[in-house]
């Protein structure tokens, strides 16, 4: 069962989360050679008014609009942290631009962590890092009161593993639009 918060980044193969990721020709998004994680088209797109958006907020379909969908909804945490990189930040920021723009109703922000550890334990990390990313979205001139916080700890991982490169993509925060 989820935790609710009250007030409702780096991955271990040194690529950056745009460097994970790459397009096809369809647009779609795709894991790139080499990077740890699920493999390919483990990464959603985004749909922003009939057009499909991939990497870098690029639209797939030849539609172009002055403010696009962020292209990566997920943040990555280093072990047993809530803290952002910088290149979380990054993301987040683009993403509170696109979410300001398009004047979003609501927002929700899952934490997520790997599976070490008790589930009270990674229910309250999930919490802290559902915040974290709540707090920074703020800061960026974000609605608090449209922003609502939940806990997963380790019942939802993204990949299945029992490794380093699994527990890295499984700590992690996503926005849901």
């Amino acid at each position: 069962m989820p935790k609710e918060g009250p007030n409702d980044g780096g991955d271990p193969s040194g690529l950056t989360q745009d460097e994970m990721y790459a397009n096809d020709p369809n647009g779609q998004s795709v894991r790139r050679p080499g990077a740890n994680g699920a493999g390919l088209n483990d990464r959603p797109g985004f749909d922003l008014d009939g057009g499909r958006y991939g990497q870098n907020g690029a639209a797939a379909n030849g539609m172009h609009g002055a403010a696009v969908a962020p292209s990566e909804p997920r943040i990555y945490f280093g072990y047993d942290s809530a803290d952002l990189t910088p290149e979380a930040q990054r993301v987040l920021s683009g993403a509170a631009q696109w979410l300001i723009a398009k004047g979003a109703g609501s927002l929700k922000v899952e934490g997520h962590c790997d599976e070490r550890g008790t589930r009270d334990y990674n229910l309250a990390l999930g919490q802290k890092r559902a915040d974290a990313v709540k707090d920074f979205l703020v800061s960026q001139g974000m609605d608090y009161s449209i922003i609502r916080t939940v806990s997963y700890g380790k019942e939802r991982p993204l990949v299945n593993g029992h490794n380093d490169a699994a527990w890295a993509r499984n700590r992690r925060a996503e926005l849901v639009y």
